[in-house]
């Protein structure tokens, strides 16, 4: 048994939206189409330097010893996706996460928390997306890479005090990106007025979520937080983190998830994602009915 601490970045590369694939194309069609999209990650990963650790289920899990490699790597993987019109991939979008840091490297696989940020900074991403760390984005050689990476998000991670910095390496044209950096209160924290609680309330039941949540997940899978019936929902539907000092409530669903704020607005959430405020309504898979025995209540504090 050989066991080392390496150095290196930690890469999740996983196809976006695979739950409404096989929902929609079938289970053996969806199967297909995500092996091939998956062995043509693995490929692109390994001309890059890159050292594919395993597949999980819909996923890669890689590692590189260069940055500049890695960022390089995922960079093709998106032109690559978006470039294939064969009919074998097409549809298939992938989003990516990144972490640089002390890793355990045992009989091929790795360890440790930068492997787990790396995860959490994946399931921010959406589909076309490559976020990293800021180390990353500070550390990148090449000013190819170092000009085009844009601050994105900041990420709470259970157990530590200190956020962290994420950015958005802009992988595409610049007329085709949305500048979040100068909307986004990333730049300015302290430009709204933060949140300390959350509560929902389901079945006549309250459910406090509290501002050092990283992941409060909503849907009818047996380990969600909150389990919600109804036919219309997902295993895992929506999730709500506490980020900037507000509530974010990200949609993962296949139906989506509608919101009514107590102002009276309404908003429709579809692998989107909304800052909860005030009070309202939250309805997964079907629009809101204030008397639906499975409609959840939010107040914000």
């Amino acid at each position: 048994m050989v066991r080392e601490t390496i150095h290196c970045v930690v890469m999740f590369a996983d196809v976006a939206g695979s739950t409404a694939m096989y929902e929609n194309m079938g289970d053996d069609l969806a199967r297909e189409r995500i092996s091939k999209a998956l062995n043509a990650l693995i490929s692109i990963s390994q001309r890059h330097q890159g050292k594919l650790v395993k597949t999980i289920g819909d996923e890669i899990l890689v590692y590189f010893t260069s940055m500049d490699d890695a960022v390089f790597a995922a960079r093709a993987i998106q032109i690559a996706m978006e470039d294939d019109r064969s009919p074998e991939t097409v549809g298939v979008s992938i989003r990516i996460g990144m972490q640089y840091g002390s890793t355990i490297l045992e009989n091929d696989d790795i360890f440790g928390d930068t492997v787990n940020v790396a995860a959490r900074v994946a399931s921010m991403a959406k589909a076309r997306q490559i976020l990293l760390t800021q180390e990353i984005a500070f550390l990148v050689k090449s000013p190819e890479l170092s000009n085009n990476m844009r601050p994105y998000d900041r990420l709470r991670i259970k157990g530590k005090n200190e956020q962290l910095d994420v950015y958005l390496y802009a992988w595409e044209e610049e007329s085709d990106m949305t500048n979040m950096a100068t909307a986004s209160s990333f730049t300015n924290p302290a430009r709204n007025e933060e949140l300390s609680n959350l509560t929902l309330t389901y079945e006549d039941k309250d459910h406090s979520i509290p501002v050092d949540t990283t992941s409060y997940l909503m849907g009818r899978g047996k380990d969600c937080e909150l389990i919600v019936k109804g036919d219309l929902i997902s295993r895992y539907h929506s999730r709500i983190e506490h980020r900037r000092g507000k509530y974010i409530i990200t949609d993962q669903s296949t139906n989506g998830t509608f919101i009514r704020t107590s102002g009276g607005q309404n908003i429709f959430l579809r692998r989107e994602e909304f800052t909860l405020f005030a009070s309202g309504y939250i309805s997964l898979g079907k629009k809101v009915d204030p008397t639906d025995p499975n409609i959840i209540k939010f107040l914000c504090e």
